[in-house]
């Protein structure tokens, strides 16, 4: 099983992510929120099909297309932090963390770019 606590930011609503491999390429999905959207969205998306979320263009596979359904907001990261936990449950992404950093620090900003990636 794979578990991601995602901390959306402003609106507080914090989601954890639980996905179970249930074939090859399919995952059980749970999301847990106190966000009603969220709640929304989890019903939309209890099983995902890997393939189908990869073959599509980006944000037109069915969690993000769910997601625009259920009124998220258009910043909200919950689908694509969904994505990336089926991705890692299913050994199709190394299980690493994603991070956002909001700031207003040109010179700090700079110097994470030219900071070599930990791969």
């Amino acid at each position: 099983m794979t578990k991601v606590c995602v901390d959306p930011g402003a609106c507080g609503f914090v989601c954890l992510i639980e996905v179970s491999r249930t074939e090859k390429y399919k995952a059980a999905v749970r999301l847990q929120s106190q966000c009603k959207q969220i709640a929304k969205l989890a019903e939309k998306i209890s099983e995902v099909d890997f393939m189908s979320v990869m073959r599509g263009a980006f944000g037109q596979n069915e969690i993000f297309l769910s997601a625009a359904r259920c009124k998220l907001h258009p910043s909200c990261p919950i689908p694509t932090a969904s994505v990336k936990a089926v991705e890692a449950e299913l050994g199709m992404a190394v299980k690493k963390n994603i991070t956002i950093t909001l700031t207003s620090d040109c010179e700090e900003d700079f110097r994470l770019l030219a900071m070599p990636s930990k791969r």
